[in-house]
């Protein structure tokens, strides 16, 4: 946070959060106890102001992303805007926080469309931070960790599986999904339509996303109480650069859910509730 907002100073920093999704009230109530003032801004005036009832040092606005001038107008008044809205919009606010030179953090993948702006991000001196949610964000740290400590050791990967979810306590579970929604459901549902790519024993692979439910199989982390399946998530393949282990021959990224979610899903892909056509 202080990479973000500077030194030692000790005037209040401000942020611009957008967003009225399930992370903006957790991220707006973490701001707000560090002494963060915070404008929320959502497209309706009241979602931004049921979020900020009761939270100090908050301000609710009505904003459209869409509308240049007045996104640039917020985000100028800020020391950094989080953009918690759908990735499709980051390159928008992206764009803003390089023409008044303010940084941004979003928990996203990061897109082609947000790569394309690198170079002019780099000009305007400002830090753009993305992938810092759970996948991604906290496996990637892992992953260099644990990466880093066998190299340093004199070893190699031959092998890497990560997998990760956010999933509800036990008692907390029992829906027929054994899940509960943490970020957008829109998000997490369409998510289980894209193809998955990775590698496996020096060959890609290729799974298309009304079969990703099809390949999930039972998956043993030592904790016998639990009753969990896994499959794997995107493109996986990029990761030997990106993680430095060229020797690895098996990579793959996935996702971890409770036992009975893949045969559910598939009965939803099979019914066409997925399908945006």
């Amino acid at each position: 946070m202080q990479k973000i907002f500077g030194g030692k100073s000790t005037a209040p920093k401000k942020a611009l959060l957008l967003g009225a999704g399930f992370v903006v009230k957790p991220t707006l109530t973490l701001l707000s106890e560090k002494g963060v003032e915070v404008t929320v801004a959502c497209r309706t005036l009241e979602s931004a102001q049921k979020l900020c009832k009761d939270v100090k040092g908050t301000k609710a606005i009505s904003l459209d992303v869409e509308n240049e001038e007045a996104l640039d107008a917020e985000v100028s008044k800020v020391d950094v805007a989080i953009s918690l809205i759908p990735y499709t919009f980051h390159p928008l606010v992206i764009k803003s926080a390089i023409r008044t030179k303010v940084d941004v953090v979003t928990t996203s993948y990061t897109s082609p469309a947000m790569v394309e702006l690198e170079k002019d991000i780099q000009e305007a001196g400002i830090t753009v931070m993305n992938e810092i949610g759970l996948d991604p964000g906290i496996d990637h740290l892992y992953a260099i960790k644990t990466i880093d400590e066998v190299h340093k050791a004199g070893g190699k990967i031959k092998s890497f599986l990560s997998y990760c979810g956010g999933l509800p306590a036990p008692e907390a579970s029992a829906n027929p999904l054994g899940y509960k929604f943490s970020w957008s459901a829109r998000g997490m549902l369409l998510a289980l339509s894209n193809t998955a790519k990775f590698l496996k024993d020096g060959e890609t692979k290729e799974v298309p996303g009304p079969e990703l439910m099809s390949v999930a199989k039972p998956y043993n982390t030592g904790y016998t109480g639990f009753a969990f399946v896994a499959y794997p998530n995107r493109d996986s393949t990029p990761f030997r650069e990106k993680y430095s282990i060229p020797e690895a021959s098996t990579i793959i990224r996935g996702t971890l859910r409770f036992a009975g979610f893949p045969e559910l899903i598939r009965c939803v892909v099979d019914m066409g509730f997925l399908s945006q056509d």
